[in-house]
């Protein structure tokens, strides 16, 4: 399985932001820590991850032939500006590493087979995820791997706020599997009234 690779590596300003965070870090370790007090170091901590990460950009290598069965299995089509997706496939939860990297690859094999079609537009993504259960929380499932995927394969320009707003839905369809509806922003209305039943 391939790694990401570094494209631009900020050595500078990587090394600083480093040391700000060891300080800061050493500084709160000094001090008995309240409730308020854990927030604010995770919160902290968020905020020079973030930093330190966009010191880093990546890349991902066009997906080998020999690794294309290593993805789920997807069907796609593209009418009235809207491209639809279903996968096959559990959206893993947040923070752990569940079919994560297939989730990924898959994506960014779908990317590379509409690649540019919203190359430097603004879209929206809408979500639908099932999983066959009742009680479930949607918001602990980890859309990034979509994204990236969708990035990796150049379908999209890049899944910050500038070019990506989402909706997410998920249902008990008796299966495991992700509907994705994508379109430039200003179609906002056809894609949230879109019934995703009536698709795959």
């Amino acid at each position: 399985m391939r790694e990401r690779e570094i494209t631009v590596y900020d050595k500078k300003n990587f090394k600083k932001k480093l040391i700000e965070f060891v300080n800061v870090a050493r500084e709160y370790m000094k001090n008995d820590l309240s409730n308020d007090n854990i927030y604010k170091v995770l919160y902290t901590t968020e905020l020079f991850r973030n930093s330190i990460y966009k010191c880093v950009k990546f890349k991902m290598p066009t997906i080998p032939e020999d690794t294309k069965e290593e993805i789920s299995k997807y069907e796609t089509e593209y009418s009235d500006g809207i491209l639809k997706i279903k996968i096959y496939e559990l959206l893993p939860p947040v923070r752990t590493p569940y079919n994560n990297r297939r989730l990924e690859k898959t994506c960014q094999t779908i990317a590379e087979k509409y690649k540019g079609l919203f190359e430097n537009k603004e879209v929206i993504i809408r979500v639908q995820v099932s999983m066959p259960r009742d009680n479930w929380d949607i918001d602990n499932r980890d859309l990034r791997y979509i994204f990236n995927g969708f990035v990796y394969g150049k379908l999209i320009t890049d899944d910050n706020i500038k070019f990506v707003s989402y909706m997410l839905e998920g249902i008990n369809d008796g299966e495991n599997y992700i509907k994705i509806f994508i379109s430039e922003k200003s179609n906002i209305k056809n894609v949230s009234i879109l019934n995703p039943e009536n698709y795959f």
